[in-house]
């Protein structure tokens, strides 16, 4: 071919950009880790090392319910699919030459954030371990670049209820600051943009628009307050909270539903206890509690939140306005669902564990040991078994403990049975948490519900207690500048180590319990303190009473007492003339 000389290479100026360039929030999603011999549930792909096969061939790769096919040439070196992921904890594999692969052909890469984990959770029971193991392998498979529900391809959406109720629990075993940060800063201008009133959408990036209408609804759409403000309570990121003000203040003033008192509109429905056993599994939202109590409960909640939220910012008449409105709205609360003696009007684990977690009880003594009896009924009656659903689920251990009845807390996270948090994990063996507390039913058989999936973080959200009230330590003051420190041991377990790693440093708890003797050693780092209450001194029941606190300095302390943790195992509650039934109490 004849050479063609090239003239001069002509040039033009181009405009400067105009774009700003910033540095991402989010960690880049990687390969974490390979798994050979696969059996955990994960998010990731396969990845075949190396083989042989003739050329023109097919090999089938089936993960679950994706077939994927790939043709292949004569030798594969380091394949591995490019554009997809996919959730399983098998691969099913045909055309595999020289009868089958072993289980080091095929690889499991696991992908997600590659976040720094944080916080650290073991106590004496197996089963509890490996509950908390699934919590942290769901969260993990379920924040591939955004808070996903499920990573199944016929959903993988941004569901703003399910990462609200797990947010303090996902922000104590992992730095979720840059990823959670980008997530809202994206739910912001869906809520903010013209004619949408303040709402953000059920799901961001919002997918769904077209079967879902914008509509308020609480428990989903209060991520834009609470999410911001568990964020901050482990980071202090006063960045944070200036970016996500607008929306805060835009989903309280005009995006809440109200009627006239301020409180939410009754004909308003609400998806409320979502996926509560108790609702038939083709109606999910059709649980035993009152829908309408449900989101005024977390409205009053939220209201306080923002104010505190505004006063950190500097807005102090706002923050003065919100305290006030919290205070009116919780009066107006109390006058609506509480009755003079204490009996909430929807009586269920649900309504009574939101209502007291979340300070909706008058200071009467009186309505607060009516409230503590009907709670303890209740779970004793349910033999234990868990009756709440997703607005329910983080609450109710918090609230059987500060109620004083821990080891009815302890003997509802044991039990082995459904719907139990341990039901899953004993029964069949699995490494991730599900979207319903039966999506497989005792039989064998697939939940008949419309929607159900095996890998769902919601219900993982009583690893806030566990870390919290088990393990014993949270953050006091944001940041984990001040630490409280009040572990409540009971059940079965008589050991539990705890750590995070917080701004300031490590802080580490362990303690254990032999006959009734109380030990426990803690780890303060620098430049912080802890406000630690120990077991013996713990509030026995419902009442105003104020615990005994010590302040410790940084540094390493050994503290011991004596502690009875009470009845074990509780009896449940059971008709006069019917047996007591068998003990299914895991480890």
């Amino acid at each position: 071919m004849d050479h063609i000389p090239l003239g001069p290479l002509r040039t033009r100026a181009l405009p400067r950009p105009s774009a700003r360039l910033v540095a991402p929030d989010i960690p880049p999603v990687r390969v974490t880790e390979t798994i050979s011999y696969f059996g955990q549930n994960l998010v990731g792909k396969i990845f075949i090392p190396s083989f042989l096969t003739e050329k023109g061939k097919f090999i089938t790769f089936r993960h679950a319910e994706v077939i994927e096919n790939a043709e292949l040439g004569e030798v594969l070196l380091d394949w591995s699919p490019k554009f997809t992921f996919h959730r399983f904890p098998y691969v099913e594999v045909e055309g595999w030459p020289s009868g089958g692969p072993t289980p080091d052909d095929v690889q499991a890469l696991v992908l997600h954030p590659d976040m720094e984990r944080r916080g650290f959770f073991e106590c004496s029971n197996s089963y509890v371990n490996q509950l908390h193991k699934n919590i942290v392998w769901s969260l993990r498979r379920n924040l591939l670049s955004l808070p996903a529900d499920c990573p199944q391809r016929d959903e993988r959406l941004g569901w703003t209820g399910d990462l609200q109720v797990l947010c303090p629990t996902a922000t104590y075993l992992y730095d979720t600051l840059g990823i959670l940060s980008n997530w809202l800063q994206d739910v912001s201008p869906e809520k903010l943009e013209e004619g949408k009133a303040g709402i953000p959408p059920l799901v961001c990036p919002n997918a769904i628009s077209s079967n879902w209408p914008y509509m308020a609804q609480a428990i989903w759409d209060d991520v834009t307050v609470l999410a911001p403000g568990a964020l901050y309570q482990y980071s202090s990121d006063r960045g944070l909270l200036e970016r996500q003000f607008e929306s805060m203040y835009a989903w309280l003033e005009r995006g809440v539903g109200r009627a006239l008192d301020g409180l939410w509109n009754p004909d308003r429905w609400q998806l409320a206890d979502w996926l509560d056993p108790s609702a038939p599994p083709e109606d999910p939202g059709n649980g035993r509690t009152d829908n309408i109590l449900v989101a005024n409960a977390y409205l009053v909640y939220a209201t306080p939140v923002f104010s505190k939220l505004s006063s950190v910012l500097g807005k102090t008449e706002l923050a003065v306005k919100y305290a006030q409105d919290g205070e009116r709205l919780k009066a107006l609360f109390q006058r609506r669902y509480i009755t003079a003696e204490g009996n909430l009007t929807s009586t269920s684990q649900t309504g009574l564990g939101i209502a007291i977690r979340f300070g909706l009880y008058p200071e009467n003594e009186e309505q607060r040991r009516t409230a503590g009896e009907a709670l303890d009924c209740l779970v004793r009656t349910a033999r234990f078994h868990i009756s709440t659903g997703f607005a329910g689920a983080p609450v109710i251990s918090h609230a059987l403990s500060e109620i004083g009845c821990s080891q009815l807390a302890y003997r509802m996270l044991l039990e082995t049975t459904c719907p139990s948090w341990l039901y899953a994990v004993v029964s069949h063996d699995v490494t991730t948490v599900w979207e319903r507390w039966d999506s497989m039913l005792p039989d064998g058989r697939i939940n008949p519900g419309q929607m159900t999936s095996f890998n769902h973080y919601a219900l993982g959200a009583v690893g806030d207690w566990l870390h919290k009230t088990v393990g014993g330590i949270s953050p006091h003051e944001p940041s984990w500048r001040i630490i409280r420190v009040r572990p409540i041991p009971g059940g079965n377990i008589t050991s539990t180590k705890v750590s995070f790693n917080g701004p300031y440093g490590l802080v580490a708890c362990e303690w254990r319990l032999e006959g009734q003797r109380f030990t426990m050693s803690l780890t303060i780092p620098l430049n912080c303190s802890a406000l630690v209450t120990l077991p013996s001194e713990v509030r026995k029941d419902f009442s105003c009473d104020v615990e005994a606190t010590r302040i410790l300095c940084p540094g390493y302390h050994a503290l011991e007492c004596q502690f009875n943790a009470g009845e074990w195992p509780p009896k449940p509650m059971v008709a006069a003339n019917q047996p007591m039934p068998v003990e299914s109490i895991a480890g």
